[in-house]
C-alpha cells in the first residue's frame, strides 16, 4: 500500500469555477454523497463535512485547514467522525487540492496522504480509492454546468 492517492482530472472550467466548486457548500452537497462543508477555508478554520438528519447536522468527516490559496491549493485534515477510530491528530488524512488553469480548463489534482501512518490506514485507503472514483465524475459536472 501507498503512503500517498493521487487523482487528476482536467475539468473545462477556470480554476475560479473549480475553486467554487471544491468550497461552495451547496456544491459540495451535489457531488459529496449529500454532505455540506461550511468553513473560511483559511489555515485554522474547522473543515467539518455533515448531512441533515432530520431538523439535526450530523458530522460525518471532520477536518481543519492548513493552507489556502484560493484558484490555487487547498489542504485540510480530514477524520471520519463517528468511527471507532481515535480521534487524535495522528488519525488524521491529509487531502491537498491542487488547481493549474491552461486555456480555460483547469487541472484538478487530489492527494490525499498519511495512510501509513493511520489506525486502519489500509481500509482507509481503498475507501478513499472508491469514493473518489465516485465523486470526481459528478465533480467535474457540477464545475463545468
Amino acid at each position: 500500500m501507498e503512503n500517498s492517492i493521487i487523482f487528476n482530472i482536467t475539468i473545462n472550467a477556470s480554476a475560479e469555477k473549480v475553486w467554487d466548486t471544491i468550497t461552495n457548500p451547496d456544491k459540495i452537497e451535489q457531488y459529496m454523497f449529500g454532505s455540506r462543508c461550511e468553513s473560511a477555508w483559511v489555515p485554522g478554520a474547522k473543515a467539518n463535512y455533515f448531512i441533515k438528519q432530520g431538523d439535526k447536522d450530523v458530522t460525518v468527516v471532520k477536518g481543519e485547514v492548513i493552507r489556502s490559496e484560493p484558484h490555487k491549493l487547498l489542504e485540510h485534515t480530514i477524520f471520519p467522525a463517528g468511527s471507532e477510530i481515535e480521534d487524535i491528530l495522528e488519525n488524521y488524512i491529509v487531502i491537498i487540492y491542487e488547481l493549474e488553469e491552461q486555456d480555460g480548463s483547469t487541472e484538478l489534482t487530489i492527494t490525499q496522504k498519511g495512510y501509513n501512518y493511520v489506525a486502519n490506514g489500509k481500509v482507509r485507503y481503498i475507501e478513499t480509492q472508491k469514493g473518489w472514483k465516485a465523486v470526481l465524475p459528478k465533480l467535474k459536472e457540477v464545475a463545468e454546468q
